[in-house]
C-alpha cells in the first residue's frame, strides 16, 4: 500500500469537516424550527383560547334573546379577535348549548334549557416557518371555552297593603275604571273584574239589587230612615212586630238601635243576600255582632231634634245623634276613594251608597277590611288572627270560598280574585314557572333558588313575612302564592322599606356564597311608614348624596331608595316594578335608577289597564329572570 501525502490528508479531513457542518446545519434549522414555530403555535393556542373566551362571555349574556342571537354575537365577538394575524372565525357547528353541572365540572350538549354554552375556535392548516425544512408544513389546533349562567338566589319582594285590592272596591272604582277605560277601547273591563268577585263569593250577576233600611216598613229611602224607625211610635213599635225587635217609647237609644238592628239583619240582609256568610242571625252573638258593624259602616248617622224627621224620641224632641256609638269606620272612610289612583275622584261616590244593603256593600265592605282586620273588634287589637271574626275574604275565615283555576304553572286554588293582588298571584306562579323550566335536569343546589318575601304595615301583626324560605322547591314557592292577599285599609299600610330589608337579610342568611343575589320589589302604591330613624337616613343621605333622593320630610320615600342604594353597594341586584292604577312610576323610577337596573332611566311598566295586568306582570317577571350575568366555567 501506497502511504498518503500530507495533502491528501488534509483534503479528507475538510470533507469530513464539510459533512459535520451539514448535519449541524440540519440541526440547527430543527431547533430553530422547533423553537419558533412551537413559540408560534403556543402563540396562536392562545389567541384561539381568548377568542373563544370573549366569545362564550358574550354569548351567554345574550341567552335572554334567543339562540339565534347568540349565535350572532359568538360569531360578531370572535371577528373582532385576531388568531394567526387574522379575525377568528367561529363555525355555529362549533357553537354547543347545553347544561354544565357544578358538582362535577361536565358539560352536556343539548338545546332544552340550556343554562351553558361551549365554543370552539379552531386553527386549521397554518403554515410553519421552519419546520417544513424537516417535513412539517401546517398545523391544526383547537381550543373550548364553557360559560355559564350564574345561578341567583331571588326573592321576590310583594306589597299587599291596602290599596292592593282598591281595583276590585265596587261602591266607587269600578265605575271610575269604567268611565277611563271604555273610551279607551275598554269597556267592561272593571265590570268584568267585579263579576267574578261575585261569581268567587257566590253572589250571581253584578252588582246585584240593593235595598235601602227599613224598606219593608215602607220608610222613606233619605237619610233619616234610620231615625224614622227607631222613633217613638215610628214601625218598629207597631204591635205586629215581633217583641224581639218591637221599640218602646221608653227605650234607650242603646236598645233601640239593638233592636232596630236585629231587624235589619233578619227581615233585610238575609232576605236581600241570601248566600252571604256568615249567616245573618241576630239571636246568635258572634252573627250580630258581626252583621252590626256592617250596618255601622253603611248606616247614615244623623243628628235629629224638634218636630223634624225622627222624633220625637222617648217623649222629647231634644237634639240627638243615632244611631249612638256608632263605629266610626264608614263606607266613606277607609280611603275610599284612592286619591293617588283618581286625585279627581270624589268622596260623594262611596256616600252614595250609605244605607244601602246588598252584595255591592258587603263586597266594599269585606274589601276594606282586608285579610287581616275583625270588623267586629277594636281596631287597636283587631288584625290578630284570633281575634274577632274575619270577613269571608279573608282566607283566615271558615267561610272563605277558594275556587280552582288554570295557571301556567297547573292547576291552583285560590281565594276570590281581589283586584290587583289576584293578577299578582298568576303572573308570580307564571314567572316560577319560567325559572322552573330554566332549572330542569340540574343538580340539586347548582340552579336558581326563589324565595318570597311579603310587606304590609308595621305593628306586631304586620311585620314583613317570609312567605316561602329561600330554596328550589319551585312548586312549594307557587303553593305560596296562591294565599296572598291584601290587608285591610286602616292605618298606614305600605312600609317599603321593611319589605326591602327582610329581602336583603333573607338572602344573604339563606344564599348561596356563589350564587348572584336578586331581589324584585312589586308594589302598586307609596310608600307611608319606614323603620330606619330619620336621623339614620338623613346620615345616610349626608354621606351617599344623589339627586334621586326626595327632599327632606318625605322620609318613607327617601328610606326605600337607601335600601336600594344599599343593594347596589352589595352588589346585589334590585329591579323595582310598579303596577296597579295608583303606582307611583316616578318613585319606582328612582328605585330603579338608584338600584343601577333603570333602562333609559325607567323602572319596567306595569299595565294601565286591569285587563292586561298579568300578561305585562308575567313579561316583566320572565324578561327579569332571562337577564343575568355569566362566567366562564371551563
Amino acid at each position: 500500500m501506497v502511504p498518503s501525502s500530507p495533502s491528501q490528508e488534509s483534503s479528507t479531513r475538510r470533507g469530513a469537516v464539510l459533512v459535520l457542518a451539514a448535519g449541524c446545519l440540519v440541526l440547527v434549522f430543527a431547533m430553530v424550527a422547533f423553537s419558533i414555530d412551537a413559540a408560534y403555535i403556543s402563540m396562536v393556542a392562545t389567541e384561539l383560547q381568548g377568542a373563544a373566551d370573549a366569545s362564550a362571555l358574550a354569548g351567554i349574556a345574550r341567552m335572554a334573546n334567543g339562540e339565534a342571537a347568540v349565535i350572532s354575537e359568538i360569531q360578531a365577538t370572535a371577528l373582532a379577535n385576531e388568531v394567526a394575524n387574522k379575525p377568528a372565525v367561529i363555525k355555529t357547528s362549533d357553537i354547543e348549548f347545553g347544561r354544565f353541572e357544578t358538582a362535577n365540572k361536565t358539560f352536556t350538549p343539548g338545546n332544552a334549557n340550556a343554562n351553558s354554552i361551549r365554543v370552539t375556535a379552531r386553527a386549521t392548516n397554518e403554515g410553519l416557518f421552519f419546520a417544513p425544512v424537516i417535513g412539517r408544513k401546517t398545523f391544526t389546533l383547537q381550543r373550548s371555552a364553557v360559560a355559564m349562567l350564574n345561578p341567583r338566589d331571588i326573592c321576590f319582594v310583594v306589597d299587599l297593603s291596602g290599596s292592593m285590592n282598591d281595583d276590585t272596591d265596587p261602591c266607587w272604582a269600578t265605575g271610575l275604571i269604567e268611565s277611563e277605560l271604555a273610551p279607551q277601547g275598554y269597556s267592561g273591563v272593571a265590570n268584568g273584574m267585579m263579576q267574578d268577585v261575585f261569581t268567587d263569593f257566590g253572589y250571581g250577576t253584578y252588582p246585584g239589587t240593593t235595598q235601602y233600611i227599613g224598606s219593608p216598613l215602607s220608610i222613606t229611602a233619605n237619610n233619616y230612615a234610620y231615625a224614622e224607625m227607631t222613633k217613638d211610635n215610628g214601625k218598629l213599635t207597631a204591635t205586629s212586630i215581633a217583641t224581639t225587635y218591637r221599640i218602646s217609647n221608653s227605650d234607650t237609644e242603646a236598645t233601640r238601635k239593638t233592636k232596630a238592628y236585629k231587624w235589619i239583619i233578619d227581615k233585610q240582609i238575609a232576605v236581600v243576600m241570601p248566600a252571604a256568610k256568615p249567616v245573618p242571625n241576630s239571636s246568635n252573638t258572634t252573627s250580630f255582632n258581626y252583621w252590626s258593624a256592617y250596618l255601622d259602616y253603611i248606616i247614615e248617622s244623623r243628628s235629629v231634634s224638634g218636630s223634624g224627621s225622627g222624633m220625637p224620641r222617648r217623649g222629647s224632641t231634644s237634639s240627638v245623634t243615632v244611631p249612638p256609638s256608632q263605629d266610626s269606620d264608614r263606607i266613606d272612610g277607609f280611603n275610599n276613594p284612592n286619591g293617588a289612583s283618581f286625585p279627581s275622584a270624589s268622596v260623594s261616590i262611596p256616600r252614595a251608597w250609605r244605607n244601602k244593603i246588598g252584595y255591592i256593600t258587603y263586597v266594599q265592605f269585606m274589601m276594606d277590611w282586608g285579610r287581616d282586620r275583625s270588623p267586629d273588634a277594636d281596631n287597636s287589637n283587631n288584625a290578630f288572627p284570633n281575634i274577632g271574626t274575619k270577613t269571608p275574604l279573608s282566607t283566615l275565615s271558615p267561610h272563605c270560598p277558594w275556587h280552582t283555576e288554570s295557571t301556567a304553572g297547573g292547576d291552583f286554588d285560590f281565594p276570590p280574585r281581589e283586584q290587583p293582588t289576584h293578577a299578582v298571584r298568576r303572573s308570580l306562579i307564571a314567572a316560577l314557572q319560567t325559572i322552573k323550566e330554566k332549572n330542569q335536569g340540574l343538580a340539586a343546589g347548582t340552579g336558581d333558588w326563589v324565595s318570597i318575601v311579603s310587606f304590609d304595615a308595621i305593628s306586631s301583626a304586620h311585620a314583613p313575612t317570609v312567605r316561602y324560605t329561600l330554596a328550589a322547591d319551585y312548586d312549594a314557592a307557587m303553593q305560596a302564592c296562591t294565599s296572598l292577599q291584601a290587608v285591610g285599609d286602616i292605618n298606614s299600610s305600605t312600609a317599603t322599606e321593611n319589605g326591602l330589608i327582610l329581602g336583603q337579610q333573607h338572602v344573604a342568611a339563606n344564599g348561596r356564597s356563589f350564587a348572584d343575589k336578586v331581589l324584585v320589589l312589586l308594589t302598586d302604591g307609596m310608600p307611608n311608614i319606614y323603620q330606619s330613624s330619620n336621623t339614620a337616613i338623613n346620615s345616610y343621605i349626608t354621606q351617599n348624596p344623589s339627586s334621586e333622593y326626595y327632599s327632606s320630610g318625605n322620609n318613607a320615600y327617601n328610606a326605600a331608595i337607601m335600601q336600594a342604594s344599599k343593594i347596589k353597594s352589595n352588589r346585589d341586584k334590585m329591579f323595582a316594578v310598579g303596577m296597579g292604577l295608583g303606582s307611583d312610576m316616578g318613585f319606582m323610577d328612582r328605585l330603579s335608577r338608584t338600584a343601577g337596573t333603570a333602562v333609559n332611566g325607567q323602572s319596567p311598566r306595569g299595565a294601565g289597564n286591569p285587563a292586561d295586568y298579568e300578561e305585562r306582570l308575567t313579561e316583566i317577571f320572565n324578561q327579569i329572570i332571562n337577564t343575568r350575568g355569566g362566567k366562564l366555567v371551563r
